[in-house]
């Protein structure tokens, strides 16, 4: 039929027509059915064959079926199974992802990756099998003649392949840590090095690794990198090596000051303030913990620094009147928060790389009781002419300091009216036990006894008064130096005093000034050493004086010699003599009024005897 209507469709087409036509047409029609014959005949000749051929590949593949260059031909569907198994070893290779810690392999087979063997068998028998008979027939015919290749199929397990790269990704994942400092207990820095942190993104990678594996011509090795971001620590190294750089330069020794006195504060203490704090910009900086600073400055310090605040003082006449006020002053004390403050700003410039001043004690002041203005309506106001002090042992030789400071108790208040003098013996007379005196050291003359006169030692009172009088600019007028020079004297300005017999040396001078004047006298001990001080007060009249460096001329060098004596044990050493140089000694003394004219001009000579030491030794 089909023939038929392919012949009627080339019958109605041409341009030919009438008996030409007819003719034509009666001859095709008689070679048609004549092949249409033939067709049949072989058709019935050639089915039983074909027929007989499909029938011997039942349950078989066909010809020309390949998969993976493998030929399955004839296979059954067991065979075809192993074939195909041994053709496509999809789970054999590895899945490598790339870390930056290292590769991690994962089997393929972990992964259930494998071909679809049962798929692909069925797809491999039933190719050229599809239809009717007859296209069975030339399905077969067009494999056998065209073959078929199967397309391979991947299948695996998409979620072991994801969960594998998350964990993977997963151990890649760490937080940044920040770098640390820290000062210890015993001032050791301590430092926590930095790391940078990590984040992972496992999607990228799961879906390039599930795409590789699902190719069927992947490689045995499939390298999939897992791509990390790193992440930078708020606190990086540097910026702790720049806080210790800071620490180390201001945890040094550092030199407080006060006047002419130092004190060192050591490195050791000075790190034991220091703390890290975050600074600006990201910054750690050194702090100093200013709480514990002043523990530092100790009562040695604040003793160095401290001075009592003087109220004013009426000086008060022998009688008992006032005539007049020693002005007052005010004192000082260490100033803790001051000085703290200067320390921390001297170290945090240190701090820096630059070199600070020195650090200087901060005081306060302290005001008196009693101020000068206050004092100054009952009397005026005086100020200090002239004063001097001298030391000495407390012993038997001045009764251990009464001879000495006795007469400066006698003294104290003494008042001299313009043109009035002053004698060393008037003022202190009588001497007498029941005034407090007691025998004490005199020079004979060659030699010192120890306790050879009633009063004995006050010299160091006389010589005292002397050096303050004269360095008021008063008029002086006796006064004798010692037979041998004392050490403890300005040389050449020492003024003995004395009665023997009918002789009296006495110390004496003048008050020449339009206004009286005030004489003080005040005892200072400490343990076994004492003092007496004098101080000459009164209206300044613009008075200077000036002394020459002592000229000293003639001297005879001392010895110490050794005398064998009965009276000590034997080898015992006793000196009882003190070497001194006999020498001239002159000083000179200028005084000058306000208007700069010389009032006085004074030459002291001393004739000092050489004195030889002498050590007794015990026989």
């Amino acid at each position: 039929m089909g023939m038929g209507r392919t012949l009627s469709s080339v019958t109605d087409v041409g341009p030919e027509t009438g008996a030409l036509v007819a003719h034509r047409s009666r001859r095709g029609l008689k070679i048609v059915v004549a092949l249409v014959a033939a067709a049949v005949a072989l058709v019935v000749a050639g089915g039983g064959a074909l027929y007989a051929w499909d029938s011997s590949y039942a349950g078989r593949v066909l010809p020309g079926v390949t998969i993976g260059g493998t030929d399955l031909s004839g296979m059954t569907g067991g065979e075809t199974l192993g074939a195909i198994a041994k053709a496509l070893p999809y789970d054999t290779g590895t899945l490598v992802l790339r870390t930056p810690d290292g590769d991690v392999r994962i089997a393929f087979a972990d992964l259930g990756r494998h071909a679809n063997i049962d798929a692909l068998t069925d797809q491999a028998l039933a190719v050229g099998r599809g239809g009717g008979f007859m296209d069975r027939i030339f399905g077969e015919l067009r494999v056998a003649r065209e073959g078929t290749r199967l397309v391979p199929e991947v299948v695996f397990d998409e979620d072991a392949v994801a969960k594998a790269v998350d964990a993977v990704a997963a151990r890649l994942v760490h937080a940044p840590t920040d770098a640390t400092i820290t000062m210890t207990a015993k001032g050791v820095i301590e430092i926590g090095r930095s790391r940078t942190g990590r984040t992972a993104d496992s999607g990228p990678a799961a879906g390039a690794a599930i795409d590789a594996i699902r190719q069927p011509d992947a490689p045995s090795e499939i390298v999939i990198p897992v791509p990390v971001t790193i992440i930078r620590p708020a606190v990086e190294d540097a910026v702790v090596f720049d806080a210790r750089t800071a620490a180390v330069r201001l945890a040094r020794d550092l030199k407080v000051g006060f006047r002419d006195r130092t004190w060192t504060i050591r490195a050791t203490r000075i790190r034991s303030w220091v703390r890290f704090e975050p600074g600006a910009n990201g910054s750690i900086v050194p702090v100093v913990d200013e709480a514990k600073i002043p523990a530092v400055f100790g009562k040695s310090i604040a003793r160095a620094v401290k001075q009592d605040p003087k109220s004013a003082q009426y000086l008060i006449s022998r009688s008992g009147r006032i005539v007049g006020v020693v002005a007052s002053s005010t004192g000082r004390k260490l100033d803790p928060a001051a000085t703290t403050a200067a320390v921390v700003a001297a170290l945090n410039e240190r701090a820096t790389g630059r070199t600070p001043l020195p650090v200087k004690i901060q005081t306060a002041v302290v005001m008196p009781r009693l101020g000068t203005s206050e004092a100054a309506r009952k009397a005026p106001v005086m100020s200090l002419l002239g004063s001097w002090k001298t030391w000495f042992p407390i012993s038997e030789r001045n009764f251990n300091g009464a001879n000495i400071w006795v007469p400066a108790k006698l003294i104290n208040g003494t008042v001299l009216q313009p043109g009035e003098a002053f004698d060393w013996w008037d003022a202190i007379w009588p001497v007498t036990t029941a005034r407090g005196f007691g025998p004490g050291g005199v020079i004979r003359v060659d030699h010192t006894e120890p306790t050879g006169a009633l009063g004995g030692g006050m010299c160091s009172s006389s010589t005292t008064l002397f050096n303050a009088a004269m360095r008021a600019g008063l008029d002086m007028g006796a006064r004798s130096n010692h037979r041998y020079y004392i050490n403890r004297y300005p040389l050449g300005l020492d003024a003995t005093v004395s009665i023997i017999g009918g002789g009296r040396q006495s110390m004496t001078f003048r008050n020449d000034m339009k206004h009286p004047i005030f004489i003080r006298g005040i005892r200072i001990q400490s343990g076994g050493v004492g003092w007496v001080r004098y101080e000459i007060w009164g209206i300044p009249e613009g008075r200077t004086v000036s002394l020459s460096r002592p000229s000293a001329s003639n001297v005879r060098q001392a010895t110490t010699n050794e005398v064998v004596v009965d009276t000590l044990p034997t080898g015992v050493r006793n000196q009882v003599e003190y070497p001194s140089n006999g020498m001239d000694v002159a000083v000179t003394r200028v005084v000058r009024d306000g208007k700069d004219r010389v009032i006085h001009r004074n030459v002291w000579v001393s004739h000092y005897m050489l004195w030889n030491g002498i050590i007794q030794v015990g026989r």
